[in-house]
């Protein structure tokens, strides 16, 4: 019986770090989400004594099983659409940076420049 309690336990501790990591998914916390990311895996380090275990009938493990695949699907949706924003916000900022533009200089004549500011340095 301690055995399951252990594996109870265990499989809680991974539902709490799937729910923290969604929080830092969606915040796009970086250094938060690579804490729980070591957490989640020391976790998963100790599934590994449970290893064998019969626990097709043991339903509350099961629910709990359920629970984390589920919860580890969502966050990893959250984490290809953030992965897909950067990705798109790079591509346009790498876009705008091969493009020419057409400007005034500073004497006042109309030139073709090859670079593309986001901040204007010159002042």
């Amino acid at each position: 019986m301690n055995h399951k309690r252990s594996l109870l336990n265990n499989l809680k501790n991974i539902i709490t770090l799937l729910k923290e990591e969604k929080k830092a998914l969606i915040n796009n916390d970086l250094d938060k989400i690579t804490e729980i990311v070591t957490k989640k895996n020391e976790q998963i380090e100790k599934l590994a004594a449970f290893k064998g275990m019969d626990v097709e009938n043991f339903k509350e493990a099961m629910d709990l099983i359920k629970e984390i695949d589920s919860m580890q699907e969502l966050n990893l949706l959250l984490t290809k659409q953030a992965l897909s924003y950067q990705n798109a916000v790079l591509e346009s900022i790498s876009q705008n940076i091969n493009n020419f533009s057409n400007t005034y200089s500073a004497k006042g004549t109309y030139q073709n420049t090859d670079s593309i500011n986001i901040v204007d340095q010159s002042v």
